[in-house]
């Protein structure tokens, strides 16, 4: 681990390089990831299985594989098609964003309020972009991202670097004028893909993940908002 003070300077040589700040929401602005969790469960459980918790975190969330790799790890015999599956999770998760129950965490506003001052911000989430605007409705917060792109910005979702590449052209800016705030493996790989720096924020669901190739690691929101504002 670096210690804080090479984190920091480390942090505003990037801040400094850049123009542009790309941010994931889910878990890294939004406290959403227990409602995806809650989503896929509630619809899984339809069909007679229920989803392990922690294998859910690292198999479905930060590696990214999602329904296909849930189904094959447990050898799965539903009577669904996975799409359908995956257009009933839709369903309910966005039911969660429009109630007002989905939270920012508590320094995702300010942070975000501290890097637009000199970068422009967009954010690039596997979410679909209308439950990402609910979420930030609800917050207040709608105004500080002129640039939202969520699943159907992209062809291919990461771990591939498309939507980070569209953000970047959406910003007005070329991918190594952009920099990543992630906190997922999948994210991680699309950003070294897409030839930009990226930053991961440790939390408690990604705390035993080895994110190597990362450019920095804080092991929270609020250290990076502290080497932010030193």
């Amino acid at each position: 681990m670096k210690e804080p003070s090479t984190l920091t300077n480390k942090l505003h040589s990037i801040l400094a390089d850049c123009k542009a700040a790309i941010l994931d929401f889910d878990g890294l602005l939004a406290d959403s990831e227990p409602f995806h969790y809650r989503a896929y469960n509630e619809v899984f459980e339809r069909y007679g299985h229920t989803l392990n918790k922690e294998e859910y975190w690292i198999e479905f969330t930060s590696k990214g594989k999602g329904i296909a790799g849930e189904i094959e790890r447990h050898n799965l015999k539903l009577d669904v098609d996975p799409v359908d599956l995956r257009k009933q999770k839709f369903e309910v998760y966005s039911r969660f964003c429009q109630s007002g129950e989905i939270k920012l965490f508590p320094l995702a506003k300010s942070m975000a309020e501290n890097l637009s001052a000199n970068h422009r911000l967009a954010i690039a989430s596997g979410s679909w972009a209308k439950d990402i605007r609910s979420i930030l409705k609800n917050a207040g917060a709608l105004n500080l991202f002129p640039v939202i792109l969520g699943k159907e910005s992209a062809v291919r979702e990461k771990p591939h670097p498309d939507i980070f590449l569209n953000a970047a052209k959406e910003l007005g800016c070329s991918a190594n004028e952009c920099f990543v705030l992630e906190d997922a493996l999948k994210g991680l790989n699309a950003a070294k893909k897409a030839g930009m720096p990226c930053i991961i924020l440790r939390n408690p669901l990604n705390r035993n993940i080895n994110f190597d190739g990362a450019d920095l690691i804080f092991e929270s929101l609020e250290d990076f908002v502290s080497a932010l504002n030193a």
